[in-house]
């Protein structure tokens, strides 16, 4: 099952333990695909959405720049890609994951002082044809009660997931779009982007 938690509802033991469950799953997943034969040999960090989600992973998709931020003037009453590469009406431009490289996200934020977004679904495929989790946020982040919240379980990508995600507003998102930002991690194999 998957549900938001509000941070407030938290303790910083909780919080930690969020983190620590999320990186063991993602841990767990690239050792299960190979990626690593075990723990000391793969390295993990925040990841940063252009590098990692973005158009410096794959040109022309997910995030152009290192922070996230959604497309503007989107988003009412409809789901649409939370990258500001997608095209409002168009196709959609959703990031694969590179190779290698395990997503796994813990925790969904927004930075707007009057957020829109009420809703937010990770899906994967070319049409976001599975979804792997949806979070109804907008009790907790409405008005700014709760900056952020915590995902009930770790939502994770695989390497060359193509990672469609997506956001539901109320109303259309700000002319420069919607600071909706994810806690995740980027797991990959010692050398890859650190070593």
């Amino acid at each position: 099952m998957s549900y938001a938690i509000p941070t407030n509802e938290l303790s910083r033991a909780d919080i930690k333990r969020f983190k620590e469950i999320s990186l063991a799953a993602g841990i767990q997943r690239a050792i299960d695909l190979g990626i690593a034969r075990s723990e000391g040999e793969m390295v993990w960090r925040e990841a940063h959405p252009s590098t990692d989600f973005g158009i410096l992973a794959t040109p022309g998709t997910g995030y152009t720049r290192e922070y996230y931020v959604t497309l503007p003037a989107v988003g009412a009453a409809a789901w649409a890609l939370v990258y500001d590469t997608a095209t409002p009406g168009g196709p959609a431009v959703p990031a694969d994951l590179p190779d290698n490289r395990i997503a796994v996200f813990y925790k969904i934020a927004n930075a707007e002082a009057a957020p829109v977004t009420t809703g937010v679904r990770f899906r994967q495929g070319v049409t976001g044809a599975t979804t792997k989790a949806s979070f109804f946020i907008q009790p907790f982040q409405d008005v700014k009660e709760e900056p952020e919240v915590w995902l009930s379980e770790p939502v994770i990508y695989s390497p060359r997931d193509r990672m469609f995600v997506e956001f539901y507003g109320r109303a259309n998102t700000p002319a420069g779009g919607e600071e909706l930002s994810f806690g995740a991690l980027v797991i990959e194999r010692l050398g890859g982007t650190v070593s």
